[in-house]
C-alpha cells in the first residue's frame, strides 16, 4: 500500500507529465492537499418525462463542494418527481482545484484521468479555446484515459499500465452503452408512451448496466454501471459519451495524443467538428 507522501509524489510527477509532454496547463491546480474538501459534487435534475434538465434557466447542473448540501438538493428534486443523479468526483476544472483525499483513496489510473482531464479544460480556458461543451468533454476524455496510458508507458509500469488500458477499455464500453441508450430513450419519448413501457426500458437498460459491470475490470467504470439507470444518468453522460467514438478515432488516426490535441483544439477554435469527421473518413 503507498503511503501518504507516495501519493502525493505520484501525483506531483504526473502533473510534470501532464505540462512537460503533453504541453497541458494546470493553473494553479493540484499543488496542495485540502482535507476540508473531500468531492467535488454535481447535481443533475431531469424531467421524468424527458431527456431535458428540470433546474430553472435549464441549467445543466448544480456544483456543491459540500456532498451534504448536493443530498438535500437531490432530496428535494427526489421529492418533486424529478429523476436526479448525483457526481460526486475528485476534482473540477477550474482554477486552483486542490488535491482532495478522494484523489488520494483512488487508484493510480483514475489518479492519471482525473489531473490529466482537468488539465485539459484549464488549458483550454487560458488558450481562449472555446469548445461545444459536448466536443471539450469527449475530448477531455481521451485525454485522461489514454494521457494515463502513456504515462504507464513512460514509467514502464506493467501494473499501471493494465489499470490504465482496463480504465480506457471500459470507459469506451460505457460510453457507447450510453449512446445507444439515450437513443432508445429519444425514441421513446418522441411519441406517447405509457410509464409501463418506460419502467420496462429501465429495466432492461438496469439488466445490460449489470451484464457490463461484471465484464469490467476498472473500478470506477463498475460503479457507474451498478448507478440507478434513470433520465438523469444519460443526460448527464451523453455530453460525455456521444463525440466520444469521433474523438477517440481522432486520436487514433493522429498517431499521438499530443498531435490529436491540436487538432480537437483547431476544430474547436472554429467549431468545426465536420473537419474531424473528415479526417476520420481520410
Amino acid at each position: 500500500m503507498r503511503s501518504g507522501g507516495e501519493k502525493l509524489s505520484f501525483i506531483s510527477d504526473l502533473r510534470q507529465f501532464g505540462k512537460q509532454a503533453l504541453g497541458l496547463q494546470f493553473d494553479g491546480s493540484f499543488k496542495r492537499l485540502e482535507p476540508k474538501f473531500h468531492t467535488a459534487n454535481w447535481l443533475y435534475a431531469v424531467h421524468p418525462d424527458r431527456l431535458q434538465s428540470a433546474f430553472r434557466g435549464n441549467d445543466t447542473f448544480r456544483f456543491t463542494w459540500q456532498l451534504p448540501q448536493a443530498k438535500r438538493w437531490e432530496k428535494y428534486h427526489r421529492h418533486h418527481g424529478r429523476h436526479t443523479y448525483l457526481y460526486s468526483a475528485e476534482a473540477h476544472g477550474g482554477a486552483r482545484c486542490p488535491i482532495t483525499p478522494s484523489m488520494l483513496a483512488s487508484a493510480r489510473a483514475r489518479q492519471c484521468y482525473v489531473v490529466l482531464h482537468e488539465a485539459w479544460h484549464s488549458t483550454l480556458r487560458l488558450q481562449n479555446i472555446r469548445m461545444p461543451y459536448a466536443l471539450e468533454e469527449a475530448s477531455g476524455r481521451v485525454v485522461g484515459v489514454m494521457g494515463a496510458v502513456a504515462y504507464a508507458k513512460k514509467l514502464q509500469d506493467k501494473s499501471l499500465l493494465q489499470e490504465a488500458e482496463d480504465q480506457a477499455k471500459d470507459w469506451l464500453a460505457l460510453a457507447k452503452f450510453v449512446n445507444r441508450s439515450h437513443v432508445r430513450l429519444s425514441k421513446l419519448y418522441s411519441r406517447r408512451f405509457t410509464l409501463l413501457e418506460q419502467k420496462a426500458l429501465f429495466r432492461s437498460l438496469q439488466k445490460e448496466a449489470g451484464r457490463l459491470s461484471k465484464a469490467s475490470g476498472s473500478g470506477w467504470e463498475q460503479i457507474e454501471f451498478n448507478r440507478e439507470m434513470n433520465n438523469a444518468f444519460f443526460f448527464r453522460y451523453h455530453d460525455y459519451t456521444h463525440l466520444y467514438p469521433l474523438s477517440i478515432k481522432v486520436f487514433e488516426k493522429s498517431g499521438s495524443l499530443v498531435r490529436a490535441m491540436n487538432r480537437y483544439k483547431k476544430a474547436g477554435q472554429t467549431a468545426a467538428i465536420n473537419q474531424l469527421k473528415a479526417l476520420c473518413r481520410a
